[in-house]
């Protein structure tokens, strides 16, 4: 191959060939985003909310909640409960609020995501969500569990509909 034979694109040329490089390699992140997706079910404008392990983005509120909660409720079906058991609804649904105020009102943009303010309203979602999962398991369709889950994860949807309607182009 003659290499002097090589010339350098004219300026139209390389910009178009930096548009379609710069495409390919957005539409790479997107396929990778997508197979990866379990991990962190956040697509890479939203990585800020997860944490790299082993070169992979987990969900940081994942990885926090589901792990704490498991803990706690293996602890309560023990019988070692970290509040008096006659308070369990009123510490599983108050548990629940900061959380979901901290959601809700990021979702709708009135303020910005914070690592440090969602590690730390996930550590008191954890123990009510865990002290639920005991009370689901000692008694199938259990109010305790199931209650809070329907109600949450209902605003916790819509906050997240209404979310990202706000956030795509018109």
């Amino acid at each position: 191959m003659d290499t002097e034979a090589l010339e350098p694109l004219d300026p139209e040329s390389q910009t178009s060939f930096d548009a379609k490089v710069s495409e390919i390699a957005q539409q790479e992140v997107s396929r990778r985003a997508a197979r990866e997706m379990w991990h962190a079910h956040h697509w890479p404008e939203e990585y800020d909310r997860c944490v790299t392990i082993a070169g992979r983005h987990v969900c940081r509120r994942c990885l926090i909640l589901y792990p704490a909660a498991l803990v706690v409720a293996v602890l309560s079906l023990a019988g070692i409960t970290l509040w008096p058991p006659a308070l369990d609804l009123w510490f599983i649904w108050g548990l629940c609020i900061p959380a979901t105020g901290d959601f809700v009102l990021e979702q709708l943009g009135v303020i910005r995501h914070s690592p440090r303010r969602q590690v730390a309203t996930t550590a008191l979602l954890a123990p009510a969500l865990g002290r639920g999962f005991g009370h689901e398991l000692a008694q199938t369709w259990s109010w305790e569990f199931w209650g809070p889950v329907f109600t949450f994860c209902t605003i916790w949807f819509v906050a997240a509909l209404m979310g990202r309607q706000r956030r795509q182009p018109v």
